[in-house]
């Protein structure tokens, strides 16, 4: 109940020195369960849980009907689940006496304060559960300079500002006094709030969305304290709390980290040690945890701490990888947001009163808000620039900076019911974090765009290699089984004498850690005896291949942990900073759409030509494929032009039978000659250098339509090994003329889709070339 409100029945009104304001009592006579009635008032008042479940009825539907209205704009949920609290609340709906008592009588509040509380509870554990400590370590300069910067610098400027603020306007004393805590508030980052953010926005993998997340916590570390010890300080101002009292409750805070250290982090890591590899975490101990952190939370209360220290120290103390982390969060978390987030966004709601605010209170926090800001986006920005980071990435992190979420509401309601802030304040903070999260969001994904740091301006491409330069490769292994897929596929590609950079790249998704990281691999480190890792026979296959061919192959192994929707930025950057000229990404038609989701992100934003490697014997009998026996099928155009570089450079290979198969239209018109005189020149090339090579054929087949082809390509279908074809055939009408209305995999083009058919009856596999996508200006 609101403090001092004796306006219920059986209400009794006393002064509680602790809280420094009066506390309202309330008896309720005991109810029981009856029996039904057809009667919604009679219903809510001999059932006790309808008197809870209303209100989060009613809360859900307006929620999910404005989050309905507000996604075509794009918005976060953030907003529309602030939106419908505030319509359930005084501000729209609970403007009516009927309905105000009728969705909130004194036990439906009380029942819901106390849900929330739990609520609340298990979100801090769950929240700070995902941070990997690690992430500090790891943080370089330019993290350390924004996460101190963008908290420090806005905090002493816009409290500066509140001291002319408060000379300028005519202010009542309750808010004259709360405006530096108002400050203090604004002047914080929330790392959960970004990490919420970044995940919706799918840039975790991005360059500003790791910079975001260090700085971030950093930041949060740091601005953690500062409301805490404004609020300690102001409470012993008022309410005279001794200084022994002060220094208990210090001293309690540093026993409770000492036991979450030395005692209950060895239960967890004994927890993790009888959890099976890649098992969820038994049910017992998921019970016994969640007690644990019940009874860390009363702690805190008994030692005159708030209940959420507690259960965040014991989050931060939890191990981040499986089975705890976030893949523990996730299982508390469904269950956190479904059942106790509606009733904090209920209670929210109804502390928000639009027609309580007056217009000078209005303009001051706001413009406490609008410096804090200002001032926080400069400290950003200036550092990014400083840098060497583009301005459009140095606003975009700005404004990711400037996010605000749940978390942040739910410090502001701290300080408002600990009476740091005032109850206008607090409704002008939240409406204000509200429009920040439903402006802001939107301006990121529009100022930003993750792909244009690939934009090559230097040919990254087989055809373009120099014929005796390092050829670098990008592996991309989804799952173990395509390790002797993707070594079989490197030997071919490797003449005797030719060097070769293999970069491998394990894909895993993103489980049990707060932020998605690229994990480096030492080929020659020995395997754990006791607790083999995953990866560990794919560095073993990887570390023979290298050993087999030591003076010419170089190999280096790395794990990508991040999620489908944003593991393309990992796959993409390592391109890109290693110069590879290729990216092979094996798959099968039983993969995942996530996968295939992951290959679509790829071809649109590689650096380099990428390669799809469809394997059929591994499909068939789950053998990887023997590469002696090689074709490319050549029609025209960029992609069939980087498909016979690789092909030309298997046929270097003596142990390697080389075949290039094109097809001339007989009867060409213009359409046909769109890149003739490119492809004739790399064919003349081609025939020239293997004039005298007796592995190497050149075949030419004339074809009108696509039925030809089709024919072509079915009569030598069990002749070959490998096919190698471009994926893009542009201009190319004639001879692909009816062959791409049924098309199944559109990934693999439309001859690739042919040659991976269950319709071709052959056992040989299928690489799909794409050769990068280069600006236009530099040929």
């Amino acid at each position: 109940m609101n403090p001092g409100n004796a306006s219920y029945p059986n209400t009794t009104v006393y002064y509680n020195p602790i809280a420094g304001r009066n506390m309202s009592t309330l008896c309720e006579p005991l109810t029981t369960f009856r029996g039904a009635t057809p009667f919604l008032r009679r219903v809510t008042s001999h059932f006790p849980i309808m008197v809870v479940f209303l209100p989060m009825l009613l809360v859900t539907i307006l929620t999910y009907a404005i989050q309905l209205l507000l996604k075509p704009f794009g918005e976060a949920a953030f907003a529309s689940q602030l939106l419908g609290g505030i319509a359930l609340g005084p501000s729209l709906l609970s403007r009516s006496k009927e309905l105000k008592e009728l969705v909130f009588p004194p036990k439906a509040v009380m029942a819901i304060n106390v849900i929330e509380c739990v609520g609340l509870i298990f979100m801090f554990f769950t929240l700070s559960a995902r941070i990997d400590k690690g992430i500090v370590k790891k943080s370089g300069k330019l993290a350390i300079v924004i996460g101190v910067g963008a908290f420090i610098i806005p905090l002493t400027v816009t409290i500066l500002t509140t001291l002319f603020i408060r000379d300028g306007l005519e202010l009542d004393d309750e808010l004259r006094s709360t405006l530096p805590m108002v400050a203090t508030l604004e002047a914080t980052i929330s790392f959960h709030v970004i990490l919420a953010n970044l995940t919706e926005l799918k840039l975790l993998n991005s360059e500003i969305g790791r910079l975001a997340l260090s700085s971030s916590l950093l930041s949060s570390l740091i601005g953690w304290f500062a409301p805490t010890f404004y609020i300690y300080a102001s409470e012993n101002d008022r309410v005279g709390i001794t200084r022994r009292t002060v220094f208990l409750m210090n001293v309690s805070v540093i026993v409770m980290v000492i036991i979450m250290v030395f005692v209950v982090r060895p239960i967890i890591f004994w927890m993790m040690r009888k959890t099976p590899e890649g098992k969820p975490l038994k049910q017992d101990h998921l019970v016994a945890l969640n007690v644990i952190v019940l009874v860390v939370a009363l702690v805190g209360e008994l030692t005159g701490q708030n209940s959420y220290l507690g259960p965040f120290i014991l989050g931060i103390t939890t191990p981040v990888t499986p089975p705890m982390g976030s893949l523990l969060a996730d299982k508390i978390q469904y269950f956190v947001w479904v059942a106790f987030i509606p009733c904090f966004i209920i209670n929210t709601g109804r502390r928000v009163d639009l027609y309580s605010i007056q217009f000078n209170h209005f303009l001051a926090v706001e413009m406490v808000i609008l410096i804090a800001g200002t001032v926080k986006t400069f400290a950003i920005v200036i550092p990014c620039l400083y840098s060497k980071i583009p301005f459009m990435d140095a606003l975009a992190l700005g404004l990711l900076l400037n996010c605000r979420g749940i978390y942040d509401i739910q410090v502001f309601t701290r300080a408002k019911q600990r009476l740091q802030i005032t109850d206008e304040s607090f409704a002008i903070m939240v409406i204000t974090a509200m429009f920040q999260s439903a402006i802001i969001i939107p301006l990121v994904k529009l100022v930003y765009d993750s792909s244009r740091k690939y934009v090559a301006y230097r040919k990254r491409t087989i055809q373009h290699c120099e014929s005796h330069a390092e050829l670098r490769i990008l592996i991309c292994i989804p799952e173990s089984d395509y390790v002797p897929t993707a070594i079989n596929l490197l030997k071919a590609s490797s003449p005797p004498q030719s060097h070769v950079g293999v970069y491998v790249m394990n894909l895993e998704e993103y489980i049990g850690r707060s932020m998605p990281v690229v994990i480096p691999h030492r080929l020659d480190k020995n395997p754990s005896s006791s607790k083999p890792a995953k990866i560990d026979p794919l560095l073993h296959a990887f570390f023979r291949y290298q050993q087999t061919n030591k003076a010419y192959v170089s190999v280096q192994c790395f794990t990508a942990v991040a999620p489908y929707a944003s593991m393309h930025d990992d796959i993409c950057s390592m391109a890109f900073q290693k110069a590879t000229s290729l990216i092979i990404f094996p798959f099968l038609k039983t993969d995942p759409t996530l996968t295939k989701k992951v290959i679509n992100n790829v071809l649109s934003m590689s650096p380099c030509s990428i390669g799809l490697l469809y394997d059929r014997s591994l499909a068939i009998d789950y053998r990887s494929f023997q590469c002696r026996r090689v074709c490319v099928l050549f029609i025209g155009g960029a992609d069939d032009r980087e498909a016979l570089a690789l092909g030309a450079r298997m046929g270097r290979n003596p142990s390697i039978h080389l075949t290039v198969t094109r097809f001339v239209v007989t009867n060409p018109t213009m359409s046909d000659f769109i890149d003739e005189d490119r492809d004739q020149a790399m064919i003349n090339d081609f025939r020239f250098v293997n004039l005298d090579s007796k592995n190497v054929e050149y075949v030419e087949e004339g074809v009108e339509e696509g039925f030809e082809t089709l024919r072509i390509i079915n009569a030598i279908a069990n002749d070959f090994d490998l096919f190698l074809a471009g994926r893009r055939h542009e201009g190319c009408l004639h001879v692909l003329q009816g062959l791409g209305e049924w098309i199944e995999i559109e990934e693999l083009g439309v001859v690739g889709d042919l040659l991976a058919s269950d319709d071709f009856k052959s056992r040989a596999s299928v690489l799909v070339i794409q050769q990068q996508a280069y600006a236009p200006y530099i040929e």
